[in-house]
């Protein structure tokens, strides 16, 4: 210990007699380590910290795998009665639980709120294991007809009921309708861990009032979703088996619903949360490795070239008696060292990177509200400190342990020039981070084509000065019939309004993360139950698809008097007529959706028109087919308001409000938005991985291009005299300059060879974060190749200018 102890101070004392090598190695390693380290803490958060519940690897998803001739095996919602079976019948789980998305206007305490919320079975606080804080859970009774009551979030207790503890077996108005609140939850607990999160949560009741058709008893429709905790000693796999055979019974049993829904799926909860992100983060995390790795090469050669200053040093220490091992850990304490204060500038930068890094990410990535620089970072932190200080300083030591002293004590200080080993080992460092750099920056350039060719998409409509929101009417005060009258009222209001160019409505709007599918049948070709194609649909009003800009491609527009008691209509885009009407005029055809108004019951609706199609999920997903109907022969929801402005559409906002409030204060206006903030939120998670590999890439380039200058650097101070002597003998300045450019061209031309190859093997785990570039992309290769060299061409032409102006009689006279 007391060696260990004289070796630190000695490396100390050694450092602050070369401030500049400190400086430059602590700022390198400190880039490295800190966007390492942000990084890091992204997926330590979203992919690494257990879920927030006792024994989270219990906790499953479960879900009915729907079977397509064209993608077999897609999760699927549960309905209603499909739940109740799995639950009676499974023997894998100690509890199953539902839950499903929904809102609520809450009023009666201030200003009427539209808050997200969680309609859920009474097994669900017991399946997540988390009991409230006060009150109690929900418990079997709470699912029966007439039954309202709420559990509430800690947060919504706090900031509406101010943390009144009396809250609890009191009365809260939700949609005009009085609910029990039956307890409150802790703090900081929430489920689904979503953005937003739930507000409070509501029994599977809620879905069990409709007087005439209620969901809890609608087994076609599949809208809830599914959570169990695993019996312990049960695997997921035994449980997949139990609830397929169980889905497959009732597939036979209720063939024209279920028909399709013949196996199931089980998988840990946090496996199903983080998604399609997890891959995606993966890879940003394996290129800021690949950051710190070009950082480490850097310093390694930085402590090459300073090791053949020290042969001296060394060779006297190995004279007086110094063994091999004691060099080694003196040069590898120095190295640790300079690694621990890098790690530690880094770790202070990592902040900086981490904000940095949040303004880019997308909000739709769970835990986000989590990510911090905790306990577990920070121990990430010093270790890849103390590997990286031992990586980048083992082969120096190594190097430096087996000098010859009497050898190394007859050289020359300043005529000494460095052995061939030494240069190889120099030309292998900088091939080396070049070719690391290449797969960094062709891997960037990969997905700055793919963004570029995600934000040309078109959309299928102009998404530019369109305001859309959302209104709440709830059903006791706003009978279908009112609701369609106040509809009506609002949007002629609101057409009136100065700088409004159109106004419509519709549900759900392109681009919202919203979606109804439906089943059809085609007039003509019968098809049996549970055979039926399905599509996504939509409810808007007329002047929905000029409001929207868009296009009428044939037929016309649904007409203002087309209600319930007219002959039932519909409109399809163009998808859909080449998928079901492939070669033929679909206008004047006939399809009966599975989906009616409450009132009528239209067995059939004429096709008036085909209008574009349009991006529905996002601006990389597939067009899907679709098809729409007027809201007054369908009239199942409040649709979102959708205005077309002259100027900003944000400065309407106020107007709104106006409006909305003259005809109902209780009404909520909510989820406003811009479509352009649509177009940006689906362009989010392409932006954010080609910002973040950008800027690794960047850093990569730059780090390489700094290698290799240093390389060449160092060249020329070790072969001062042979280029005093070729300029003294005549030669031109030109080929001196020649000299170093080649020797820094064919580095770096071996470099990018290196890491051309290493991208055709590595891009492919870029597949599924490209849209409509393929990852060998020849363009990208090109283009990205001719940066390194011409920046390649820049690093080496400072040493190379430098050697050429040398003074030939100065250097013989000095050397």
């Amino acid at each position: 210990m007391h060696s260990l102890l004289q070796d630190l101070r000695f490396a100390v004392r050694q450092l602050r007699k070369s401030p500049g090598f400190a400086l430059t190695t602590i700022l390198t390693l400190a880039l490295g380590i800190g966007a390492t380290t942000a990084m890091f803490s992204l997926i330590n958060s979203v992919l690494l910290r257990p879920l927030p519940f006792p024994e989270p690897d219990q906790l499953m998803v479960i879900a009915p795998l729907e079977q397509s001739a064209v993608k077999p095996g897609i999760p699927s919602s549960l309905s209603y009665p499909d739940f109740f079976d799995w639950r009676s019948r499974q023997h894998s789980f100690d509890a199953i639980a539902s839950h499903h998305h929904e809102s609520h206007t809450l009023t009666g305490s201030g200003t009427p709120q539209e808050l997200s919320s969680e309609t859920v079975s009474s097994d669900f606080f017991r399946v997540l294991g988390v009991n409230p804080m006060l009150g109690r859970g929900f418990i079997s009774d709470d699912e029966k007809k007439g039954t309202r009551v709420v559990v509430l979030s800690h947060e919504l207790w706090q900031s509406t009921f101010g943390g009144d503890r009396s809250i609890v077996g009191r009365n809260i108005t939700l949609d005009q309708n009085s609910y029990t609140v039956v307890g409150i939850m802790p703090a900081g607990f929430t489920f689904p861990l979503l953005n937003p999160a739930p507000a409070f949560w509501t029994s599977l009741a809620d879905d069990n009032n409709d007087p005439k058709e209620p969901l809890t008893s609608q087994r076609g429709a599949m809208l809830i979703s599914a959570i169990g905790r695993l019996k312990p000693g049960v695997t997921s796999a035994q449980a997949t088996a139990d609830l397929s055979l169980i889905a497959q019974n009732i597939s036979a049993q209720y063939p024209d619903t279920d028909k399709k829904l013949t196996s199931a799926t089980v998988v840990p909860e946090l496996e199903n949360l983080v998604g399609d992100t997890s891959s995606a983060l993966r890879v940003l995390f394996a290129a800021v490795m690949f950051l710190l790795l070009i950082a480490c090469t850097n310093v390694a050669g930085l402590m090459l070239t300073r090791a053949s200053r020290r042969r001296s040093e060394i060779a006297v220490r190995a004279a007086m008696g110094a063994t091999r091992f004691e060099i080694i850990r003196q040069v590898l304490v120095e190295s640790v060292v300079l690694s621990l204060f890098g790690g530690a500038l880094g770790v202070a930068l990592s902040g900086l990177f981490l904000r940095t890094i949040l303004r880019f990410v997308p909000q739709s990535l769970p835990r986000l509200n989590q990510v911090a620089i905790d306990g577990r970072v920070l121990i990430f932190a010093a270790l890849v400190s103390i590997v990286t200080g031992v990586l980048f300083g083992v082969q120096p030591a190594w190097r430096m342990s087996r000098l010859d002293p009497s050898l190394a004590l007859r050289e020359g200080t300043r005529t000494m020039t460095t052995g061939r080993g030494q240069h190889r080992l120099h030309n292998a460092l900088v091939v080396a981070e070049t070719a690391i750099g290449m797969v960094l920056l062709i891997g960037a350039g990969l997905l700055i084509h793919s963004f570029v060719r995600v934000l040309n998409v078109d959309p299928g409509f102009d998404p530019h000065n369109l305001l859309t929101a959302s209104i709440d009417l709830p059903d006791n005060q706003y009978p279908p019939l009112k609701r369609v009258q106040f509809q009506e009222d609002l949007l002629s209001r609101l057409a009136a309004v100065p700088g409004v160019e159109s106004v419509s409505s519709g549900f759900p709007i392109p681009l919202s993360q919203h979606n109804i599918g439906v089943g059809f049948s085609i007039e003509g070709r019968p098809t049996a139950k549970g055979d039926e194609p399905e599509a996504p649909v939509s409810i808007v009003t007329p002047g929905f698809f000029r409001t929207m800009r868009i296009p009428l491609i044939a037929g016309r527009d649904f007409l203002p008097t087309e209600d319930s008691k007219s002959p039932g209509v519909v409109i399809v885009d163009q998808a859909f007529a080449n998928k079901y009407f492939p070669g033929e005029n679909p206008i004047g055809k006939r399809i009966k959706p599975g989906l009616g108004d409450g009132i009528t019951d239209e067995p059939m609706r004429e096709i008036v028109g085909m209008v574009g199609s349009v991006k529905r999920k996002g601006l990389t997903a597939d067009t899907a087919a679709q098809f729409y109907l007027p809201l007054k022969q369908a009239i199942i929801l409040s649709p979102a308001l959708v205005i077309r402005t002259s100027g900003n559409p944000i400065n309407m906002v106020g107007p709104l409000r106006a409006v909305l409030a003259q005809m109902d204060s209780n009404v909520p206006l909510y989820r406003i938005s811009t479509i352009d903030d649509y177009i940006s939120l689906s362009a989010a998670q392409p932006r954010f991985q080609t910002v973040l590999i950008t800027f690794f890439a960047v850093m990569a380039l730059l780090l390489a291009a700094v290698g290799l200058y240093a390389v060449l650097a160092y060249m020329v101070a070790q072969r001062t005299l042979e280029i005093g002597l070729r300029l003294a003998l005549g030669a031109q300045r030109e080929s001196v300059v020649g000299l170093i450019l080649r020797r820094g061209l064919m580095l770096a031309a071996i470099g990018l060879g290196i890491g051309i190859v290493a991208s055709v093997a590595l891009t492919r785990f870029l597949s599924e974060m490209l849209y409509g570039v393929k990852p060998l992309d020849p363009l990208t290769f090109v283009a990205v190749s001719a940066v390194l060299m011409l920046v390649s061409l820049i690093a080496s032409s400072a040493p190379a200018y430098r050697a050429a102006r040398l003074d030939p009689m100065r250097t013989l006279r000095e050397q």
